[in-house]
């Protein structure tokens, strides 16, 4: 199979809700994320709602990596997409994961681009996998 990039949807829950409603924090770890996925930063974009919540995107030459956080419940939805084979989406998210001291991460990764036909393009989904966060630290 020969996609042309993965997408990963994320649901981190048990996060740190401090950390996620300081934007300065969140754009850092996002950005950082970004660079331990071997990713090349091209544009930072990032807004703290009132009374809380963070809301950005990092864009990386390869695509994006996008985060919306709820800090009242700790929650944080993530989205990195990247192109190519040079990168690695996993590991900046387990960069974002263990940053925002998550308890678990939900994720559904999409491989995207996939030739279909003669000028078509098609997805697979591969299945929603819920990881304890402890495990990813230890790994």
């Amino acid at each position: 199979m020969e996609e042309l990039g993965t997408h990963i949807v994320c649901e981190l829950s048990g996060c740190n809700g401090a950390l996620l409603t300081d934007v300065e924090c969140v754009r850092d770890i996002m950005v950082c994320a970004a660079h331990e996925a071997r990713a090349e930063v091209m544009e930072v974009a990032f807004h703290r709602f009132m009374p809380q919540g963070v809301s950005g995107v990092v864009v990386i030459a390869e695509s994006h990596l996008s985060i919306h956080t709820w800090p009242e419940t700790g929650y944080a939805a993530v989205d990195i997409y990247t192109c190519g084979t040079n990168t690695q989406p996993w590991k900046a998210l387990e960069h974002i994961a263990r940053s925002f001291e998550a308890a678990t991460m939900r994720t559904t990764e999409v491989k995207r681009g996939i030739p279909a036909a003669p000028g078509e393009f098609t997805h697979i989904v591969r299945d929603q996998e819920q990881t304890l966060v402890t495990a990813v630290k230890s790994a």
